[in-house]
């Protein structure tokens, strides 16, 4: 089973990786993610606003350009693997698999304004209580929050919660 979920995610990944970016396309509303837990493996989806990532505005324009988003994915796919996490008690689980899918403006097709994320964690035990921690927030006050919905749908559990700067982490399941 978790040979065809490798391919699954295998499949996807370069399904995405080599359709092109569509202008007025999101894959999710803006601040707002997923957790979808499935056995020992956590699924994310999460739309961040580009003005969380520092350093990538290489004209200083104020926008962010495709080229310019192109031009730091590296970076930007580090800056997420270290700010975007589960944890528990004792680990850090960083994201597999991460994909990037920059959302444009409607008004300009070449300005991004969100970064939808999409990966999945691995966990050690179906049992484990996990933290989900964002530490990317933009500058600007109402791009400050993230609504999250979190499922696991074997074990009947179902919650909603905001994060924001001053409480970026919160326990998924209580």
């Amino acid at each position: 089973m978790k040979f065809f979920k490798n391919i699954l995610i295998t499949t996807a990944s370069i399904g995405l990786l080599i359709t092109p970016v569509m202008g007025s396309a999101h894959l999710m509303v803006a601040e707002n993610g997923t957790l979808n837990f499935v056995d020992d493996n956590v699924y994310i989806v999460l739309s961040l606003p580009i003005s969380a990532f520092k350093g990538v505005d290489d004209n200083k324009d104020g926008h962010v350009s495709l080229h310019e988003f192109n031009a730091h994915r590296t970076e930007i796919s580090a800056n997420v693997m270290h700010n975007v996490y589960l944890s528990d008690v004792n680990n850090k689980f960083n994201i597999d698999g991460l994909l990037l899918n920059p959302s444009t403006s409607h008004q300009n097709t070449s300005e991004v304004e969100h970064l939808t994320i999409m990966g999945r964690y691995s966990l050690p035990t179906l049992t484990t209580k996990v933290s989900f921690n964002v530490k990317l927030f933009s500058g600007i006050q109402k791009l400050q929050h993230y609504d999250i919905t979190a499922t696991n749908k074997k074990q009947a559990l179902h919650n909603k919660f905001q994060l924001n700067p001053t409480t970026s982490s919160t326990i998924v399941f209580k």
